[in-house]
């Protein structure tokens, strides 16, 4: 029988993974919605209500099934993989606790403490501001989208030649050449690599994996991609870390990648960009005044906005 089965969670085990609000804002890098609870159950021709029951009252509040869901999905990783029936004894009596904590801080008036309604206002603004970037996200980020990114990056790029290759690094070309009339009486390279090398990947026999042409400086890469399996470099190549002799031990042809090996990485590049844009077009509907940190008006805010001429911070 398996832990999960074992372990059934209670309330009070999960009582820390909800120590903060349950509806605190996302990242930009989950700007995509969360999954609810009521997109979990099948409406299989019942009305929204019997979906998304009561499941919950507090002092004629309802709690909603719905409410459940979204806490699900703050919990940790090892407890989101259980099943929501599982859980859901344990989120009810937290949210249960949840809600009578909120009505009894209502009640001591907490809410109207004016450093607390602050902190209010301030979270009431992080989640339209998360709200609105993930709608104006979701307008542009969609299959065709990230279809037509993918056809632009790697629709028709060729497969790419790597190599995989080994270097000793040297202090001096002498050290160097040393080395190079050691391999040419037939020492091996590896061994020499974790002898003689400078270079902490000297351990591994110098071995650098495979790298594409662009991702070594360009000397290193016309030697490397100059040699054929099992060749050394015929001299010794020189940068400012110091001197290397080069082996080349495999070439191979890459080809690009499939769309589905990168459509989550164009997924989140699509949300950047829309988040950029975003905020570009928020900025440009709105006036907005600079100021220095001593009250006066910034230069460059002049020129935004011509006619600018409070200090202050009151424009």
């Amino acid at each position: 029988m398996s832990l999960r089965k074992l372990c059934r969670p209670h309330a009070g085990a999960l009582l820390a993974a909800f120590l903060f609000p349950l509806l605190s804002a996302e990242a930009a890098d989950t700007l995509p919605p969360a999954p609810r609870a009521a997109d979990v159950l099948s409406l299989d021709g019942r009305t929204q209500a019997e979906a998304d029951p009561v499941v919950a009252n507090v002092d004629g509040h309802p709690i909603r099934l719905t409410e459940l869901g979204k806490a699900s999905d703050t919990l940790p990783d090892n407890l989101r993989t259980m099943s929501f029936e599982t859980l859901y004894p344990a989120l009810l009596e937290r949210m249960i606790d949840h809600h009578v904590l909120v009505m009894m801080a209502r009640r001591q008036g907490l809410d109207e403490i004016p450093d607390i309604k602050r902190e209010i206002d301030a979270a009431v603004e992080r989640v339209l501001e998360a709200e609105y970037l993930r709608r104006e996200a979701r307008a542009k980020v969609t299959d065709q989208a990230i279809q037509i990114r993918y056809n632009q990056e790697f629709g028709n790029r060729p497969a790419t030649e790597e190599v995989r290759a080994r270097h000793i690094l040297l202090p001096t070309e002498a050290a160097a050449n040393d080395v190079l009339a050691e391999l040419k009486k037939g020492a091996d390279f590896a061994t020499l690599a974790g002898t003689r090398s400078k270079d902490p990947d000297g351990k591994r026999g110098g071995d650098l994996g495979f790298f594409r042409r662009e991702q070594v400086w360009p000397n290193f890469a016309d030697m490397a991609f100059s040699l054929q399996p099992g060749q050394v470099g015929p001299r010794a190549i020189h940068n400012e870390f110091g001197w290397h002799v080069v082996k080349v031990e495999e070439r191979r042809l890459v080809a690009p990648p499939s769309l589905p090996d990168v459509r989550e990485s164009i997924r989140q590049e699509l949300v950047a960009q829309a988040v950029r844009q975003a905020i570009k077009q928020a900025r440009a509907q709105l006036p907005i005044h600079e100021f220095n940190i001593d009250g006066s008006v910034k230069m460059d805010s002049l020129l935004r906005n011509p006619g600018e001429t409070g200090g202050g911070g009151t424009p």
